[in-house]
């Protein structure tokens, strides 16, 4: 890897001043050297843009595309806990999780706001039921 970046590195200069020689000597002045066999001069204003345009829209798409190979799919439980997740410790756990209807909304924001409880995640069932049971409520 570090003798390709290296030759790399190295050769980059020999070609930009090749490249910016061939952009701006006349083709009068070429033939004289007898080089005849060269692209034509819309290319020296071809070739940045479309490096640019590989740049700023290739590599975002590759960058994006990448992103959604790595990540889980839509269905997948590893979106809601992964390695990193910690289970919120206080009173509302397994079990007070499971009789979350006899907690009124208000006890539960009380709870969280009592203190300030160590870095966690909060359960989903937690989430769902405070949210989507308060708009049953504000509904009807």
């Amino acid at each position: 890897e570090q003798t390709c970046g290296f030759v790399t590195y190295v050769l980059s200069f020999p070609l930009a001043v090749a490249y910016i020689t061939w952009a701006y000597i006349s083709d009068e002045t070429l033939h004289s050297l007898d080089i005849t066999y060269y692209p034509d001069k819309i290319v020296a204003v071809h070739l940045p843009a479309y490096v640019l345009l590989l740049y700023f829209v290739a590599i975002p798409l590759l960058y994006m595309g990448l992103n959604t190979l790595s990540s889980p799919s839509v269905d997948s439980l590893d979106t809601l806990w992964d390695a990193h997740s910690r289970e919120f410790l206080g009173s509302t756990n397994s079990s007070a999780r499971k009789n979350i209807d006899r907690h009124d909304r208000q006890s539960l924001v009380d709870e969280y706001d009592s203190s300030v409880p160590e870095i966690s995640d909060i359960d989903v069932c937690v989430i769902n039921k405070l949210v989507f049971d308060q708009r049953r409520r504000n509904r009807g």
